[in-house]
């Protein structure tokens, strides 16, 4: 299990026996991810979260008050914590420091005087790296901070902190309709998975044409965004069916695995045919996932009167030649080639070869009841 690396795991480590907590020591809790060297008397431009920084005083030698600063500003942006090494720049930390350390719960750490700052690099990086990709490791498990009862999915606490109940587009989501939920993890536990998650979710009702425009831009992006990631998308459906929709986002990434794909994107209605297949599901529901899975091309030759769906059944009667299937269905070579271009932008024939779709066409004219190809 992975754990998060803190300022009091980091104090532990050898190499600062002999540290002191001079001042907050409630926020030792504080995750650390990265280590910084001040030097500069204002660490405005270079403080981020998460980030334990440590100094020598060179910056405020002169003038130690001006430690009150930095606390300030690193405490404001969210920083681990500060260590201080006395010594050689400066003796001693004003007594306000601390009282104002204690004040944010900002870790204010005196430093052992023999600590070698290329070692304290090397060796707190070396434990970062460690837990860090342990949490990555972790990340690659179905962990979930809620699980649905019905279904083992991942239903994250933060629903209603991330202000979903706010957007106009859900707002009559009645909160009480979904699903039972039930704990996943123990608390530490899932506020580390929670702490550690770098994965966001959208909720959005769109209507019918834009929602397809989405998933095709998702189809186009993600794959590269998320290199060697592969992502299950499922049919649209109400926030409450959310059971149904992991359930048929689960299947998609199945199916695509078992095509023979490591990554990519991969929709249910693209490949629900193979997954009703394997059910032995009754044959009206085989043709009805066969019309949706050939969509495009149908709307297609509804609205422009054109004949994609029969001129790819036909392109796969020939193997593949066009010459072959121009001739069959009485046009000219170049009239199959413009269709052909058309119906390979519609459908994913390139990502999942052409299975999925030989079945589909098998089904819906075995549904139509056609038996000519020209």
């Amino acid at each position: 299990m992975a754990v998060m690396f803190t300022v009091a795991d980091m104090l532990e480590l050898p190499v600062f026996a002999g540290h002191e907590i001079a001042a907050g020591k409630k926020g030792t809790g504080n995750r650390v991810r990265f280590i910084d060297f001040i030097e500069i008397p204002d660490p405005s431009g270079w403080c981020r979260p998460d980030t334990f920084s440590f100094t020598t005083g060179y910056a405020f030698r002169n003038n130690p008050e001006q430690i009150c600063r930095i606390i300030r500003v690193l405490s404001a942006g969210r920083a681990a914590g500060l260590g201080v090494k006395l010594g050689r720049f400066i003796s001693a930390i004003p007594p306000q420091a601390f009282s104002l350390a204690d004040e944010l719960d900002f870790p204010l750490v005196i430093l052992p005087k023999g600590l070698a700052y290329a070692v304290v690099s090397r060796t707190v990086m070396r434990e970062i790296f460690r837990s860090e990709r342990s949490c990555r490791d972790d990340a690659g498990e179905p962990l979930s901070l809620f699980q649905l009862e019905q279904d083992p999915v991942g239903l994250l606490e933060s629903l209603k902190r991330q202000g979903w109940e706010s957007s106009r587009s859900v707002w009559s989501l009645q909160w009480e309709n979904l699903p039972p939920q039930r704990p996943s993890l123990p608390p530490p536990r899932a506020f580390q998975y929670s702490a550690n998650s770098s994965l966001r979710m959208l909720v959005a009702q769109l209507p019918g044409e834009r929602a397809d425009h989405f998933v095709e831009f998702l189809k186009c992006c993600l794959p590269q965004q998320l290199e060697r990631q592969s992502l299950g998308i499922s049919g649209p459906a109400p926030l409450k069916n959310i059971v149904q929709s992991f359930a048929e986002a689960r299947a998609a990434l199945r199916l695509g695995a078992q095509l023979g794909f490591d990554e990519g994107v991969f929709v249910y209605s693209e490949l629900e045919l193979l997954d009703l297949l394997k059910k032995n599901r009754p044959p009206a529901e085989l043709q009805e996932a066969a019309s949706r899975c050939l969509r495009p091309l149908l709307d297609e030759d509804v609205k422009k009167h054109s004949s994609l769906a029969q001129t790819l059944r036909v392109w796969f009667a020939c193997d593949g030649s066009s010459e072959k299937a121009a001739q069959r269905l009485h046009i000219h070579r170049n009239t199959l080639l413009y269709r052909h271009k058309r119906i390979m932008e519609l459908l994913p024939l390139n990502r999942y070869g052409s299975t999925p779709f030989r079945l589909a066409l098998f089904f819906l004219y075995a549904k139509n009841g056609a038996g000519g190809e020209s």
